[in-house]
């Protein structure tokens, strides 16, 4: 590999926030440590030099067929094809101008310590990095032979001074991502957020996830359950493609002061933001998930949800979808959800829509009423359900007599046709009161169609 000497960075002309060059002299030293390319090749760079972009989509295509960081959206960069065609502009120029001999492998280092950054593991850049230098080649090939043909024994020749070129840039490359990755470790538990963030979105590539695993220092293998919380505080937004938003603190970093380790009652919560609220992986060993819905002590103004839990670190995107059915059935200060708990209410929430349509189904007679009307009706209804059926402890509750109780559900099942001495009308009742809750479907009015609440 070759060595570079660290100095101070270059002064003026960066972008803020890009990671910073080191030693920047002994960068461009390094990238001109091979010697010039021969005239055959940069002959050949001359006359790719105006056909970047199809070389940019066959590459591409490979890349994202062979490389799964690629060729997932979730994990690709954003700004792929961009990059991809800068840096095979920057080694077409290197070639093609000796003055430019350098561009290159400058380029190569500031692209792997950009990469570090957003979490890109170094093979995948190696795997990248080398199908552009092949597509490069046979295009530099093609080209001679059908433009020079009188010269492609030369070019045959230079292929070793080709892949040595290419040798200097992955060298770079390998040094310039490992001596950021070291940075970031260095920086602390921080750097675990964007490894949690994609086990939480579903990512399950069983290479990536064992990665994943020892960089947490958590069994690939085991019982876990995830938390998903939101309340007051520093809001933390994620754009589509999943990076982290602005907050107080700057572009993608957590408010000051809240660990990504925290420990309740002998669980360990590696913690994240995440789509506006938080996120909390934790390993359960043994303990089921009531003990840990116990452990947890929310902040006021706080809602969290809890899953099952599942087998597996490759399971924590089914984990976090079934938080955040909890989550979404959970009211503020009510204690973390159980999704176990509330298995019917989640099936309605995992499809609000077909939700609200069970609610109008049932209960559009008595929402046709007068708002009053219908309040009282649905009121009783849902008091007499959590009193497990007494009526005498729901006249309790409502302040009413017992018959009152009496005759306002004899109403209901007169408009709705159901009766609640028979089991299946029973449920359907119990479910479209749910559902009516959960989704808000009738507030305001029988014809309103709301989602999920929040």
């Amino acid at each position: 590999m070759t060595a570079v000497p660290h100095r101070p960075p270059r002064p003026g002309g960066r972008a803020q926030g890009e990671p910073p060059l080191p030693g920047p002299a002994g960068v461009r030293h390094a990238a001109m440590s091979v010697p010039a390319p021969p005239d055959v090749l940069v002959r050949a760079a001359e006359l790719v030099r105006g056909r970047l972009a199809p070389m940019v989509d066959r590459a591409l295509l490979q890349v994202r067929e062979e490389v799964p960081q690629y060729g997932d959206p979730l994990l690709a960069p954003a700004d792929l094809w961009e990059s991809a065609h800068v840096s095979l502009e920057k080694a077409v120029g290197s070639l093609a101008s000796p003055e430019r001999l350098a561009e290159s492998g400058e380029h190569a280092w500031l692209l792997a310590a950009r990469r570090a950054h957003q979490g890109m593991p170094l093979l995948a850049l190696l795997q990248g990095y080398r199908i552009g230098s092949s597509v490069l080649w046979e295009h530099l090939v093609e080209a001679v032979l059908n433009e020079e043909s009188g010269r492609s024994r030369a070019m045959a020749h230079a292929a070793n001074d080709y892949w040595r070129y290419v040798g200097r840039d992955t060298a770079l490359l390998t040094e310039s991502h490992r001596r950021t990755a070291a940075e970031l470790a260095s920086g602390g538990e921080r750097a675990m957020i964007p490894v949690l963030k994609t086990l939480l979105r579903g990512h399950s590539d069983p290479m990536d996830v064992s990665a994943a695993a020892i960089a947490l220092d958590l069994p690939l293998i085991g019982r876990y359950a995830v938390v998903r919380s939101e309340g007051p505080g520093p809001a933390e937004s994620e754009s589509e493609s999943g990076a982290v938003g602005s907050g107080p603190e700057g572009p993608g970093k957590e408010p000051a002061g809240e660990p990504v380790r925290q420990e309740a009652d002998g669980f360990r919560l590696y913690r994240c933001p995440f789509r506006g609220g938080h996120a909390a992986v934790v390993p359960l060993g043994s303990r089921p998930v009531e003990d840990l819905a116990r452990a947890l002590t929310l902040p006021p103004g706080t809602r969290a949800g809890i899953g099952p839990a599942v087998e597996g670190l490759a399971q924590l995107g089914r984990a976090r979808e079934l938080a955040e059915l909890a989550l979404g059935m959970c009211g503020v200060d009510e204690g973390p959800a159980l999704l176990d708990d509330h298995l019917s209410a989640g099936l309605m929430l995992a499809r609000p829509d077909l939700a609200a349509q069970y609610a109008e189904t049932v209960l559009s007679p008595v929402l046709g009423l007068p708002p009053g009307e219908s309040a009282s009706l649905l009121e009783t209804l849902e008091v007499w359900l959590s009193c497990h059926g007494s009526t005498d402890r729901a006249s309790e509750r409502l302040f009413c007599h017992r018959n009152t109780v009496l005759n306002r559900l004899h109403r209901l099942e007169k408009l709705t046709g159901k009766r609640l001495d028979r089991p299946r009308d029973l449920v359907d009742l119990t479910l479209a009161v749910d559902a009516r809750r959960l989704t808000g479907w009738g507030e305001e009015g029988p014809g309103s169609r709301p989602g999920a609440r929040p």
